[in-house]
């Protein structure tokens, strides 16, 4: 199915921020990955480097689903970084 402004406005915000979430995390990687490619390293010296990096990525975007959904641990920390920033910001 292709991806359209219509599909992308009927997704749910936790459903974007997490897709946002593990496209950065791969376009971080892959960049990381041409890098070392460029610089000779060896294949088990890419994955070696590689695979901790894919694992940190999938748990940030991990959190991110967890983070936009519904449980009231999750609901108390967005409240808490809302009130932050309005404090910060001053309104």
């Amino acid at each position: 199915m292709p991806v359209t402004a219509v599909t992308l406005h009927a997704m749910s915000n936790r459903v974007k921020r997490t897709w946002a979430s593990a496209g950065r995390g791969a376009a971080i990687l892959l960049g990381l990955v041409a890098y070392w490619i460029s610089r000779d390293a060896s294949p088990a010296g890419v994955v070696r480097w590689a695979v901790p990096f894919a694992v940190l990525f999938a748990g940030i975007t991990c959190y991110t689903w967890w983070y936009h959904g519904g449980s009231p641990k999750a609901l108390a920390l967005q409240a808490k970084a809302e009130a932050k920033k309005t404090r910060r910001l001053g309104h």
